[in-house]
């Protein structure tokens, strides 16, 4: 009997050591690659450059909660998030997938 509860640890031990790896190869079986996303930082400068063209067609989103934007004001032409931390993407953002989108807060920690 102890015999038989070593050998079923030893598996688990295996499979859970090799999972991942299962994991990594059956992903590259069907060809399940990450979607690659465009998130990236820009400069102020950018942003101003991409505001003041107007086929830029950028979208600027202030993500500050009301307090923050009380406090520390808004970028002029942005639009405020209706929460900082919850928003309906559907109600709030543009239908366009392919729109540039700007979103910014302070930094307050």
């Amino acid at each position: 009997m102890r015999k038989s509860t070593a050998i079923l640890a030893a598996i688990g031990a295996i499979m859970i050591v090799a999972l991942p790896a299962l994991a990594t190869d059956i992903g590259s079986i069907i060809n399940n690659k990450p979607e690659r996303d465009n998130f990236q930082l820009i400069h102020v400068d950018d942003l101003a450059t991409l505001m003041a063209d107007p086929n830029a067609h950028v979208h600027l989103f202030d993500a500050d909660g009301p307090k923050v934007r009380k406090t520390e004001g808004m970028i002029p032409g942005a639009r405020p998030l209706s929460s900082d931390s919850h928003y309906d993407v559907a109600e709030e953002l543009p239908s366009n997938k392919k729109a540039k989108l700007v979103f910014y807060c302070h930094d307050l920690h």
